[in-house]
């Protein structure tokens, strides 16, 4: 009697271990945006995302044709941030999982992409099929953003990161010399607060910085949208406060901290350059 307790114990407990073994936050994200259901969703969830999803996962209610792909971004002690991109045959769409710590466990928090997305894809098809006399006039209208620019930019401003992170790949030699140019101008000098609007100012009314900002489809560089005092932000656009852009830092101790408020997410592209959203 006493050996069958013991073989029985000895079966119980491996499953039990495996039963209250903490999952990892990518873990999480995969069995949250997964197409099947997840049964033991509510214990890995808590605070605004325990709200939002009392009785399906995301992905049950993502279209079934949608390829989903997670990745971890940042892993820290108490916080970590995963990107999900939804992908098909002619479409990607990217948001992101920000996860926090509660007596051990990893708990998705909060849920977060670029706000009003939706208003681009109607403007670059009124953009798109101007035809030559209206090009013309609008360029007369908007000489400081002619058709040309203002059709990249809404098309960049929605794109998918992969195509931005893309994007700045194609264009690196262009984005380290609007670098070169900003940080030689000295117009954001480290004993200026980061919210003075005159060096910002003067940065994008440089002849040369200008130019290249509107070759890349960028509306501007500040330092004032991720609290980032010791940043270069090169936006590409946004509505309201949601905003997307490239952030230059070198020095990864000095990079801000994601959070579901403000910056979602942060994502390195090489030699101190990261993709940045807020919201």
């Amino acid at each position: 009697m006493k050996h069958f307790l013991l073989l029985a114990l000895w079966l119980w407990l491996p499953g039990m271990a495996r039963a209250l073994a903490p999952l990892e936050p990518l873990q999480i994200a995969e069995q949250f945006v997964a197409p099947a259901g997840w049964p033991k969703m509510r214990d890995y969830l808590c605070c605004e995302a325990a709200g939002q999803a009392r009785r399906e996962t995301l992905g049950q209610r993502i279209p079934a044709r949608l390829r989903r792909v997670c990745q971890l971004v940042r892993q820290g002690p108490a916080t970590a941030v995963v990107a999900v991109e939804l992908r098909d045959s002619v479409d990607r769409r990217d948001f992101y999982l920000h996860f926090g710590k509660e007596a051990g466990t990893w708990k998705l928090l909060a849920i977060r992409n670029l706000a009003m997305t939706h208003l681009g894809p109607p403007m670059v098809d009124i953009l798109s099929n101007m035809p030559p006399a209206e090009v013309a006039e609008y360029d007369h209208k908007h000489p400081d953003a002619s058709h040309a620019f203002t059709l990249g930019n809404l098309r960049l401003w929605t794109s998918a990161d992969a195509d931005i992170a893309a994007h700045f790949a194609r264009n690196r030699t262009d984005f380290q010399q609007l670098l070169r140019l900003v940080q030689t101008g000295r117009y954001f000098a480290p004993a200026q607060p980061a919210a003075a609007p005159t060096g910002e100012q003067a940065a994008n009314a440089d002849p040369a910085v200008h130019a290249l900002l509107r070759k890349l489809f960028l509306a501007q560089v500040t330092r004032r949208e991720t609290n980032c005092a010791s940043c270069l932000e090169f936006v590409i656009g946004g509505k309201v406060r949601s905003t997307v852009g490239l952030l230059y830092q070198p020095t990864a101790a000095l990079l801000p901290a994601m959070h579901p408020d403000h910056l979602i997410v942060l994502k390195p592209l090489g030699d101190g350059w990261y993709l940045y959203k807020t919201v």
